[in-house]
């Protein structure tokens, strides 16, 4: 887990302005002052959580450069905006070299917080307001501002504010050109509204208080129903701390064959009830307890819930379409991504500080690992279905963006309640339904098959002799080879009526499991059965037994014994 560290500027270090220093700095919000600096600066103050009060010392050179120095620390990062009036003055521009504002910025690196190894940045961006357009030597100068190299942890990027034209120019990164080189042009182009330094104090200043009830009922369902999986394992007492494929599929495992061939569409809902062994219950109530811990708190209990089950839906829809036929997969692992990814998604709506940094990361020490392959160890129980990790992130993703959207401004919780409520019950519903589903065809498939050991099977079945093939016939009554294989030493013997008794056994524990052999073992003891009843001069049941299967050989060795013991002919009226 990585180790987060924080560091606080210190008293010396972190200071309010002097009463004459806030009045030449701090922004005028009145959208009375024509000057489009001064909104832009009660703009940040209110909408991105930046502050006129205060000062750190390695900055102060900066000051007289900027009519506008407003800083943001978060306990992580450090960050500063420089704003400069060029409207009104064309000779206006920032007074510093690009050189020396990366020497100030590396000097307040000291004030970044660490995350595992790696050191947070420091972020400064010069913004120059300007009434005219850009100029060559302009232009020049500003790209000087940005890092000195990709590995830089001092980000330096400059901005240009062309008011009279509503244009935005910028040598930062695509994603600030698309978030905040946006936000500028929406400022720059839409009304001016009239904001406060406590416009950013009425968003949600942190998560609600209080426990998170809803996450705690499902981490408690969640280990009811391991002990569910212990109390019904296959065979009896066979699982604790893992469980084996036939448990797992038997209590409702997701599988494609049963979902898709045999319409056993419940195994959608159980299937993120269950879990494949302790080390997969604990890693998924961990995350589930930290996006509990955040996105409960956000989001409110029904959309939390709501979350959940759509998660686990998607989750196991793509996990059915991508999965190979042969799996069985369990797990809420889909509905907990769905939970971080809403969570993260919903924490924008939270005051830029320490908290909102903490929460989200929070969030994305788990999403992010679970959705790369090579971060995830395969100890927990199985390969982790990265399908279903995926499914249902990106259904948390689209209901985080949604109720973002949707988010009335200094509501509380999101929109929509009611609906969210109505979600949750119909997938509680869902989920009892399912369970008796469970119970009714548990039964059918809990049944202990014991097949013979490869260790006990011979090289040549041929090589068996009568007794080891009676031995193995009896004490895996449940393989049809054990008695197919004692029927052909019997029949060898001219023990015709022993012979047709033992392929009916294998033909009847055959039918019972035919899923885990091939098609032809059943053709092969009909086959054989005929011949016996004919051996015993039984010709007219011979040949009704051996009907079906004149049409079916035509050739090799199956058609010459029906045609030798003449079981394909009619017989004479």
């Amino acid at each position: 887990m990585a180790r987060r560290q924080h560091r606080t500027l210190s008293p010396g270090l972190m200071t309010t302005y002097s009463d004459h220093a806030l009045h030449a700095h701090e922004p005028n919000s009145s959208t009375c002052d024509p000057a489009f600096a001064a909104y832009l600066a009660a703009q940040f103050i209110a909408r991105k959580g930046f502050s006129p009060h205060l000062s750190v010392s390695e900055l102060e050179p900066a000051r007289d450069a900027c009519d506008y120095l407003l800083l943001k620390h978060d306990g992580m990062q450090l960050s500063a905006v420089c704003i400069v009036n060029c409207e009104t003055d064309t000779q206006r521009a920032f007074g510093l070299s690009a050189e020396r504002l990366r020497e100030l910025a590396d000097g307040c690196r000291r004030y970044a917080g660490r995350i595992g190894f790696s050191k947070m940045p420091v972020s400064v961006q010069v913004i120059e307001v300007r009434a005219r357009a850009l100029d060559a030597l302009a232009h020049k100068r500003l790209a000087a501002y940005k890092r000195r190299s990709p590995l830089s942890k001092s980000f330096i990027t400059a901005w240009a504010l062309d008011t009279t034209n509503a244009t935005v120019w910028t040598n930062a990164p695509i994603a600030a050109r698309w978030s905040q080189g946006g936000w500028l042009k929406h400022l720059l182009t839409a009304p001016r509204t009239p904001v406060s330094a406590d416009d950013n104090g009425r968003r949600l200043l942190q998560v609600k208080t209080g426990w998170p009830w809803l996450t705690f009922v499902i981490a408690a369902t969640l280990v009811a129903m391991y002990g569910v999986e212990i109390a019904f394992a296959v065979p009896p007492g066979a699982g604790w701390f893992s469980f084996d494929t036939q448990t797992l599929f038997a209590l409702g495992g997701l599988n494609p064959v049963s979902v898709f061939q045999d319409g056993e569409w419940y195994r959608m809902a159980t299937a993120a009830l269950l879990h494949g062994g302790i080390a997969h219950l604990l890693f998924n109530l961990v995350a589930l307890l930290l996006a509990g811990f955040s996105a409960e708190r956000l989001m409110g209990s029904a959309w939390f819930a709501a979350t959940f089950v759509l998660g686990a839906a998607a989750g196991a829809a793509l996990s059915l379409s991508f999965g190979a036929a042969g799996m069985v997969a369990v797990g809420a692992s889909g509905a907990i991504m769905a939970l971080l990814a809403a969570g993260l998604i919903c924490s924008l709506r939270l005051v830029d500080n320490a908290e909102r940094l903490q929460i989200q990361m929070r969030l994305m020490f788990m999403l992010i690992p679970s959705l790369i392959p090579s971060a995830t160890s395969h100890d927990i129980g199985g390969a982790t279905d990265y399908a279903a990790h995926f499914g249902g992130a990106l259904v948390g993703t689209v209901i985080g963006v949604l109720l973002r959207i949707s988010w009335r401004r200094h509501a509380a919780t999101p929109p929509a309640q009611p609906l969210a409520a109505i979600i949750a019950g119909i997938g509680i519903l869902l989920a009892a339904w399912s369970l008796t589903a469970v119970a009714a065809h548990y039964p059918r498939y809990a049944e202990v098959v014991e097949y013979i050991p490869d260790a006990r099977i011979p090289g040549q079945w041929s090589d068996l002799s009568a007794a080891d093939a009676a031995d193995l016939a009896h004490e895996f009554p449940d393989d049809p080879r054990g008695h197919y294989t004692l029927g052909r030493t019997l029949l060898l013997k001219a023990r015709y009526p022993e012979a047709e008794q033992a392929f009916r056994d294998a033909l009847a524990a055959y039918e019972a499991h035919s899923d885990d052999f091939l098609d032809a073992f059943e053709s092969e003891a009909r086959i054989f059965i005929a011949l016996s009843l004919a051996l015993q001069d039984r010709g007219a049941e011979a040949r009704q037994e051996a009907a079906p299967l004149c049409d079916e050989f035509d050739t090799g060795d199956r058609d010459e014994a029906l045609t030798a013991y003449d079981l394909c002919t009619l017989p004479r009226s």
